[in-house]
């Protein structure tokens, strides 16, 4: 099962579209919002499928006295989360989540406050996500939180068709916004590759909340959803 670590397309796939994701800072907002409700004081967390770092950076700017643990299967994307972040408090692993034994590579570390995760999770099958899920109540401390940015199913073809086009449009307006010349034919080809798209296993947002109720996580909600895009969680006991 390995998704990213292939060079070029799909790593320049994945380290450059979170900019003009639909809701981006709103994302942002609500994420820092969660954390400050259910554990303001976190010095642990975990950034699962971690890209180039955006989201571990962000959280580690609005809470600077935790340490994080950056982890994805690609050394390249690894590479660009290490100039990214440079927190000296901050440690970086290549390795793929998307097998049984991946905890092994993190069998040192304490137990987390936090588990964050950025369109990641959704490249392994359902089988594993369960398993994951699972795997990641278990390296939560007592009063963690999970919370996943998540790519979901559509529950029908014309949703999917809205979440296609909203995103098109987006895409469109970043590539504008920086003065990129390609056209939108060209830039729809980008999200539409096929090798892009054979990757993905969506399931439905409820679906895997009803995933996190059945392994123990309490507070769970989809707290922010437009389209195929959520941001979906819950805490370990609280």
């Amino acid at each position: 099962m390995r998704y990213w670590d292939k060079k070029g397309k799909l790593c320049k796939y994945a380290g450059g579209v979170r900019q003009f994701f639909p809701l981006a800072s709103d994302q942002l907002v609500l994420i820092s919002r969660i954390i400050e409700k259910f554990n303001p004081e976190i010095k642990t967390f975990l950034d699962l499928g971690c890209g180039d770092g955006f989201l571990g950076h962000f959280i580690q700017k609005k809470f600077p006295e935790a340490s994080g643990i950056y982890l994805d299967i690609s050394e390249e994307m690894i590479n660009k989360a290490r100039k990214k972040v440079t927190d000296q408090k901050s440690e970086f692993i290549v390795t793929d989540f998307g097998h049984p034994g991946w905890t092994e590579s993190i069998s040192g570390s304490d137990q987390f406050d936090l588990i964050i995760s950025g369109y990641a999770i959704h490249h392994i099958t359902n089988r594993r996500k369960r398993r994951l899920y699972r795997d990641i109540y278990e390296l939560l401390n007592p009063t963690g939180i999970f919370l996943n940015l998540e790519h979901v199913s559509s529950p029908s073809v014309k949703v999917q068709e809205m979440f296609t086009e909203l995103f098109l449009d987006c895409m469109s307006d970043y590539h504008e916004s920086i003065n990129d010349t390609r056209s939108m034919d060209e830039i729809e080809s980008i999200y539409q590759d096929p090798e892009h798209k054979k990757l993905h296993r969506l399931e439905a947002v409820e679906v895997q909340c009803n995933w996190l109720v059945d392994i123990g996580f309490s507070n769970v909600d989809c707290y922010l959803k437009i389209f195929e895009l959520a941001l979906f969680g819950g805490t370990k006991n609280q």
